[in-house]
């Protein structure tokens, strides 16, 4: 028992300084820990994944075998594993391990991705589309498997399908550079010459905007169209085992719980696509906002949710135009800029969301809630154009099979955000949405102790707020405070969280 508990010991140090990226020190750690428990398969396989960070690829499948003949139903050696093998060049053990993980978790999206991409490469098209479709079909918010899964129809010359399924990238993520770039090659050759200028302009536009280091933008473009996949092989352990935060993520084992993402102020525009019945329980209540609901004569009403609002992109601008030209004439430019801005947030127009906010906060920089909704904006994109440039940036796996490993980039520090949400508490402390953004934006740079003040301070102000209790809860089961989380989690399911039960059931009354 002894001897198993010092195990135990080395294993969560060797962990700590893995997750600290401290390989020199965490491997002996783990070393001892086998010699202490031979037979413990967690501290075989993460020192598998040492070895294999470590570019030690024998020694790390070696350490992979050994695990799966401790526990042969577990996905995430498989995975790893078949990453190792990816690394040393055989990619048909590669994608056995992966079939072995999707046989285990017939929901695993990352393994159906990764695999779709080694038969994309592989120049294997109709069984890539397969992959590509049942990413789709678990996570259909996934824009990387709709486009690559549009460049393979268009390796097919299945143009109508290439197109379809970058106007989908383009309606998730209308900033999408490289959508805009490869649906302009497929409209060109379908003969749609002003469709294939247009996506071709806007692809520019949007270039401009983004890199404000003059760099010559044609190059950039270029350089989108040459990105064949966004090829990289996903190899982050945070996607499959307990604990690991990445990018404001925590995912756990066999489930994927994630934090609730932000509040925004939307404009909660009815029409038949809405049911006011099943939104209005994610709706919260602010004592400035309910007056201007009730006084406005503009038929504006806006609500603070964290969820997307249901209604079509035409419905919204329409309805951006309606109230555009009646503020105006009403002589409230400030107004004006602000409910655009409103809007084009709610479309994921995100550069031209901020722009709007900018020329609002210009005429009038008391709007607190241009700030809120601003730094809000500034956040979901910095998250997006970090996740697309590693995608195109970090390790890669080429249409040969090497591995090219390119400088890491930096994460984003969301500064702009946090002092956009910093000018919200100066002018509106007592506004606990701000607080509960601004923690989600402290989960993102890994300072859980501070997310946790706030996401207490935005209880303290909204006792009812299930996503502040259930973010609580996550951030301190990640810190080991399970009985703390448990109660919180127990809050969250009260108020609404359904989500909330299923932790508690794998992480409470142990």
């Amino acid at each position: 028992d002894l001897d198993h508990e010092l195990a135990a010991a080395f294993l969560n140090r060797g962990v700590a300084y893995h997750l600290l990226e401290e390989h020199e020190k965490a491997l002996p750690d783990l070393n001892q820990a086998i010699q202490l428990d031979y037979f413990n398969m967690q501290a075989w396989a993460k020192r598998g994944i040492i070895l294999y960070e470590m570019d030690s690829l024998d020694q790390a499948i070696a350490d992979f075998d050994h695990a799966i003949s401790l526990d042969d139903e577990n996905p995430l050696v498989y995975f790893q594993r078949g990453l190792a093998f990816l690394k040393s060049g055989d990619t048909v053990a590669a994608l056995q391990d992966y079939d072995q993980v999707i046989a285990l978790e017939p929901d695993n999206a990352l393994t159906f991705y990764n695999r779709a991409l080694i038969k994309s490469m592989q120049e294997n098209y109709e069984e890539a589309l397969e992959d590509y479709t049942a990413v789709t079909q678990i996570n259909p918010l996934n824009v990387y498997a709709y486009f690559n899964r549009g460049i393979v129809y268009a390796e097919l010359e299945n143009l109508d399908s290439a197109e379809a399924d970058f106007t989908r990238c383009i309606e998730i993520f209308p900033d999408f550079v490289g959508a805009y770039v490869n649906r302009s090659v497929v409209r060109q050759q379908k003969g749609n010459r002003f469709g294939a200028v247009q996506d071709h302009d806007l692809a520019m536009n949007i270039i401009e905007e983004l890199n404000s280091d003059n760099q010559d933008y044609e190059t950039i473009y270029r350089r989108y169209q040459d990105s064949i996949y966004f090829n990289k092989i996903i190899e982050f352990e945070a996607d499959f085992i307990s604990g690991n935060i990445k990018k404001g993520r925590i995912q756990f084992q066999r489930i994927t719980i994630e934090p609730k993402p932000n509040f925004f102020l939307v404009y909660a525009i009815k029409s038949s696509e809405t049911n006011d019945k099943a939104h209005k329980k994610n709706e919260y209540y602010d004592e400035n906002i309910a007056k201007f609901n009730a006084n406005n004569r503009f038929g504006i009403r806006l609500v603070f949710t964290t969820r997307a609002w249901p209604i079509s992109n035409e419905t919204t601008i329409n309805e951006l135009q309606r109230i555009d030209s009646a503020i105006l004439i009403a002589g409230d430019t400030a107004g004006a800029y602000f409910m655009k801005g409103v809007v084009n947030s709610m479309l994921q127009n995100y550069s031209i969301a901020i722009n709007a906010y900018d020329k609002a906060l210009k005429h009038d920089p008391y709007i607190s809630y241009a700030y809120l909704n601003r730094g809000t904006t500034q956040y979901e994109l910095d998250e997006f154009m970090y996740n697309e440039q590693e995608y195109v940036s970090t390790i890669t796996i080429s249409r040969s099979g090497q591995d090219n490993t390119r400088k890491e980039l930096e994460e984003p520090d969301y500064q702009s955000t946090l002092d956009d949400y910093n000018s919200v508490i100066r002018q509106n402390p007592d506004l606990p949405f701000v607080y509960y953004n601004r923690a989600n934006v402290k989960l993102s740079l890994k300072e859980y102790h501070r997310a946790i003040d706030d996401y207490s301070r935005a209880i303290e102000l909204e006792p009812e707020m299930a996503e502040a209790y259930y973010n609580r809860a996550l951030t301190l089961l990640y810190l080991e405070e399970n009985e703390l989380a448990c109660k919180d989690l127990s809050v969250a399911g009260e108020l609404g969280i359904t989500e909330a039960y299923n932790v508690i059931k794998r992480y409470c009354h142990k």
